[in-house]
């Protein structure tokens, strides 16, 4: 199944498209095929294996967090946003 992942603010510059279409059946395998291929969106995302501090992960509407955070279940009808930092911009290894 496919879903679609929408990026905004630095991440979207990162990735260079403001959305993707990839499969996974939770957020972190959807995540990591969007990092698959473009290691400074890893760095953007991820630390290590966890989310970055401050990447929130909406789908359809509310913060992943409050769910199962990256092994929050989705599927192709759900709406995934991710947003980077508002403020502090994104790690200096990016």
């Amino acid at each position: 199944m496919l879903m679609k992942i929408k990026l905004y603010g630095g991440l979207r510059q990162i990735a260079g498209t403001k959305e993707q279409e990839v499969p996974g059946e939770t957020i972190r395998e959807a995540l990591e095929k969007i990092c698959a291929d473009n290691e400074s969106l890893r760095m953007a995302i991820f630390d290590g294996t966890n989310l970055q501090q401050h990447v929130r992960i909406l789908v359809n509407g509310r913060d992943s967090e409050l769910a199962q955070g990256l092994e929050t279940p989705v599927s192709a009808d759900d709406q995934i946003a991710l947003f980077p930092p508002i403020a502090g911009g994104l790690p200096k290894e990016c």
